[in-house]
């Protein structure tokens, strides 16, 4: 049986490595796939995108050759960049997003602006403390490097930059795709704000218990297995087979 695709979306300042530990714990019924916007990875040397829109462009060429049905997998700011993705593929009648895992942030009806003007024009300073505000952690080895505070900065500045152009223009933004919402117990985000998730699609929303760890709780081999378990049966059901 050809195993079912599974979209993963990447953190604001990360790369698909934050999904090693999960991708390693899902079954052979999932195949998943990372992708990477501009800038991170294998693409680093290509200028970040900064708006939803560009973003989604992007992440729709990559999903394009894809004929079923696809699932999406969206961490922090990813989870906004899967909401949008599925949308638009709704609406290009590419492949259907019949499932949307959704990690590590608040419901887009109940969430924050990361800052009062663009976050393309703050500090380094200034923009780590909204990574950080957001969940995020800033180690003193990236603080204490030129090279990687610049780079981090620059990444941050774009994702959040991204985010925010979501939320000032595709809050509102509603799936009739199946939805999961799942978030570490130390995480920011507040039990309304997940809650708040159901607003964003007319088909079922489930919103699972959080999970031991912060904002990267997908990163402890415990909670990646945990979080492999919800979502094979998501996709695949309880006795971890299509249904």
């Amino acid at each position: 049986m050809t195993p079912r695709p599974l979209i993963m979306l990447h953190h604001a300042g990360g790369s698909a490595a934050v999904f090693d530990r999960l991708a390693e714990a899902l079954p052979d019924g999932i195949q998943p796939l990372p992708l990477e916007l501009p800038g991170r990875g294998k693409r680093w040397r290509e200028a970040p995108v900064t708006t939803i829109e560009d973003a989604v462009d992007d992440l729709l060429r990559a999903v394009s050759g894809h004929r079923d049905d696809i699932a999406v997998f969206g961490h922090s700011v990813g989870a906004y960049l899967g909401l949008c993705l599925a949308a638009r593929l709704a609406e290009t009648g590419g492949p259907r997003c019949s499932a949307l895992i959704v990690s590590a942030n608040a419901g887009p009806v109940s969430a924050e602006l990361p800052c009062e003007g663009s976050p393309l024009l703050t500090t380094d300073e200034e923009i780590f403390a909204i990574a950080e505000k957001s969940g995020g952690t800033i180690s003193p080895q990236i603080r204490d490097h030129p090279m990687l505070r610049e780079r981090t900065a620059a990444l941050l500045r774009a994702d959040f930059s991204l985010g925010d152009s979501f939320l000032r223009k595709r809050r509102a933004t509603t799936v009739a795709t199946d939805l999961v919402v799942c978030c570490g117990a130390e995480d920011v985000f507040t039990d309304a704000q997940l809650d708040s998730w159901r607003h964003s699609t007319t088909g079922r929303a489930e919103i699972t218990p959080r999970l031991p760890g912060g904002h990267f709780y997908l990163e402890q081999p415990a909670q990646a297995a945990v979080l492999a378990e919800t979502i094979t049966r998501t996709l695949l059901g309880p006795a971890g087979r299509t249904p």
